[in-house]
């Protein structure tokens, strides 16, 4: 879970929602990117671990994989662009089906979640955000949600700027 009460929602950057969040949370989106197929990000990852420890790259990857997590997610500062790994991570495994959800309700066609590369991605009319914020609230736990929507925002704020409010109001809550 994150306290939505303490982002400030006008400078939330990936690495900033990383900051916020909880350590389960880290520890599950670290895990997941090691898991994944992504060498990229992968590499990024044991990069940061080895500018943090200041080890040579070579022995970070030594390392065992849950070794390797637990330092990504205790004590790794991620940049933006392993912290927009790390969040898409995160939803790409076990929590697959919020972000399913989501774009299912948007009517965003997509594969098991990742948008289909021909679609156009614009942004949603208000409307239907409304909608599929509702949706995901009445299916998924609230801080699933929150985190979900916070993510978006953090990685894509041109498109996905209209979820704002919709955190506004659940961090009231």
């Amino acid at each position: 879970m994150i306290a939505l009460k303490n982002i400030d929602l006008d400078r939330l950057t990936p690495s900033r929602l990383w900051a916020a969040m909880e350590l389960d949370d880290r520890l599950e989106a670290a895990r997941n990117l090691y898991a994944g197929e992504n060498k990229e990000s992968k590499l990024e990852a044991n990069m940061a671990i080895a500018v943090n420890l200041k080890f040579r790259p070579a022995a970070v990857h030594r390392l065992p994989v849950e070794k390797r997590t637990g330092y990504v997610a205790r004590g790794v500062r991620p940049d933006d662009s392993l912290a927009t790994s790390l969040l898409l991570s995160l939803h790409m495994g076990e929590r697959r089906d919020i972000l399913v959800a989501f774009l299912d309700t948007l009517e965003i066609p997509n594969d098991a979640g990742m948008i289909d590369d021909d679609y156009d991605l614009t942004t949603p009319e208000h409307e239907k955000i409304a909608a599929a914020v509702a949706s995901l609230e009445e299916r998924f736990p609230g801080e699933r949600v929150g985190l979900y929507l916070a993510a978006l925002l953090a990685v894509d704020p041109e498109t996905w700027g209209g979820v704002r409010e919709h955190l506004v109001r659940i961090a009231g809550s």
